[in-house]
């Protein structure tokens, strides 16, 4: 967590992008809480049901991966330090949950909350491309972040896991149960004007957070990096 502070991650990409292209409130809520971090070394503390139910599970998740299909990957949580890797390429980290010891294969696990998302992904009549497609625009941000943050990579497998319920008494089947997992993989052959664009937003925020401007001044212009200086266009 200490070297997550005031750095850009991947699991935080939704947060400076938006579906005009422009600057938005969430952006500027954004640039102000990584100002903070890098003015005071530390970030404010974030809970909520969803993100504690997510960590409570992961482990699950990465023993469900192993006993369908992927026996070898290695779970962060049980290295004597989680791996945090820092992209060559523009001032990101990310953390994977859990990938092959060369590194060219990472696995996202995400836990399945609500009864909405729970019936969507375990329909199975519910055809592959249409939750792929609900997968990239929920997760692809983060994805895009996890082949930036390390040039090895070069596929991200990322599982949608519905738990075993403490709250659902019919709910006796194992947590390796095959229907309570599935998997997408994302090559990063086919996404490399993505990342690159990715990139190049990064780059752009970075400047925003550390630029001695009031970040709400970034909404009514178009800006943009040029010979590694914030500009103005």
């Amino acid at each position: 967590m200490k070297r997550r502070v005031g750095m850009i991650t991947a699991s935080e990409l939704s947060n400076i992008v938006s579906a005009s292209g422009k600057v938005i409130d969430g952006n500027v809520s954004y640039i102000r809480s990584k100002r903070f971090e890098r003015a005071h070394g530390y970030s404010l503390p974030v809970s909520s049901r969803i993100m504690d139910i997510g960590n409570e599970t992961e482990p699950e998740i990465v023993e469900w991966l192993r006993a369908n299909g992927e026996p070898d990957i290695i779970y962060s949580k049980d290295l004597p330090e989680i791996p945090f890797w820092v992209s060559p390429e523009c001032p990101l980290g990310a953390s994977p949950d859990a990938f092959y010891e060369d590194e060219s294969v990472v696995f996202e696990c995400k836990t399945l909350v609500g009864n909405e998302a729970t019936e969507f992904f375990m329909d199975v009549y519910t055809p592959m491309e249409d939750k792929r497609a609900r997968v990239w625009k929920e997760h692809g941000d983060q994805i895009l972040g996890q082949f930036l943050s390390n040039p090895k990579v070069k596929t991200v497998v990322l599982c949608k896991y519905a738990p075993q319920r403490d709250d659902i008494l019919d709910d006796t089947d194992s947590p390796l149960a095959r229907w309570r997992g599935i998997t997408f993989t994302f090559s990063r052959d086919c996404y490399m004007e993505s990342i690159e664009n990715m990139r190049n937003l990064i780059i752009l925020f970075d400047k925003m957070i550390d630029a001695k401007i009031n970040p709400v001044k970034f909404k009514s212009g178009k800006w943009a990096v040029e010979d590694g200086k914030l500009v103005e266009r």
